[in-house]
């Protein structure tokens, strides 16, 4: 398996260069091509304006400033681009919202890149659930770059998180083209007591792991932990104890009431992380 298209979600966020130049990165080393979408909101804005005709004079300077926007971060995007020696590259404008526009484009891509939502600069950018949306309505796994800094690059060092589940799963066996070219891969499995005995007598989760990821060429090595906190503030603490490049979990569901009540693992990762997160629904 290798990554032979990408998508890259083209936006104002602050670190939107950063964003392109890690995509770009990426879509050089499997000699991918590489998609840059962005999105000028005009259905949104359309359908939440209180004015009555969409057609009315007084709205067209408004729509034509986001489509203006829209441009000028499509141009940033190709100047980006044009530095890597890439397979090929596109600039894709639309007006529907990104969350909907990213996950139709991502069905047919290997991979989609975001930038993490910047709360501090609030609704004018994508909201910080974006990723986690993309990555259920596409079923494709997203690659999600810090605001914080610019990541590193190459890859060096992976964190897997895993627990056993559907999701970590498809996380695992998308990121392998991550995970063979990693010099070093830690499996980090945070509820060690629990997963021993899942699975039934003909199967221990804890080595199949180890034996599944060996029969792809990737060594592993696991950290055990028997957490019983944030599990997403725990894998964020472990990637940065053991120099991780990039952490690959999960991403998991639920209502959107829950998530706000009960916060949740990929909430965390999705508000606190610092280093780049890959992770499938």
């Amino acid at each position: 398996m290798s990554y032979k298209t990408i998508v890259v979600h083209v936006g104002d966020e602050p670190n939107a260069g950063a964003c392109y130049a890690y995509a770009a990165e990426l879509a050089q080393v499997e000699q991918a091509h590489l998609i840059g979408l962005a999105s000028s909101d005009v259905s949104r804005f359309l359908r939440e304006s209180v004015v009555s005709n969409n057609l009315s004079p007084s709205i067209a300077p408004v729509l034509e400033t986001l489509r203006e926007r829209t441009a000028a971060a499509l141009d940033q995007f190709e100047r980006v681009a044009a530095g890597f020696a890439l397979a090929g590259y596109e600039r894709r404008a639309v007006d529907e919202e990104p969350r909907f526009s990213l996950s139709a484009l991502a069905r047919y891509c290997d991979l989609c890149v975001l930038g993490q939502a910047d709360a501090v600069r609030g609704a004018s950018l994508p909201s910080p659930g974006l990723a986690a949306d993309v990555a259920k309505a596409s079923g494709a796994p997203v690659l999600l770059v810090p605001h914080a800094q610019a990541p590193a690059w190459p890859i060096r060092r992976i964190l897997l998180g895993w627990n056993g589940s559907r999701e970590a799963g498809r996380a695992m066996r998308f990121a392998l083209p991550l995970l063979r070219r990693a010099g070093a891969v830690d499996v980090a499995i945070l509820d060690a007591g629990s997963l021993q005995g899942g699975g039934g007598a003909s199967l221990r989760p804890v080595t199949a792991i180890g034996q599944a990821l060996a029969r792809h060429g990737v060594r592993a090595e696991l950290v055990l932990r028997d957490d019983e906190g944030d599990a997403g503030a725990s894998l964020l603490a472990l990637a940065a104890e053991r120099g991780a490049d990039l952490l690959v979990m999960g991403c998991y569901g639920h209502s959107r009431l829950r998530e706000l009540l009960l916060g949740g693992a990929t909430r965390t990762v999705l508000k606190s992380m610092t280093l780049p997160v890959f992770m499938a629904a």
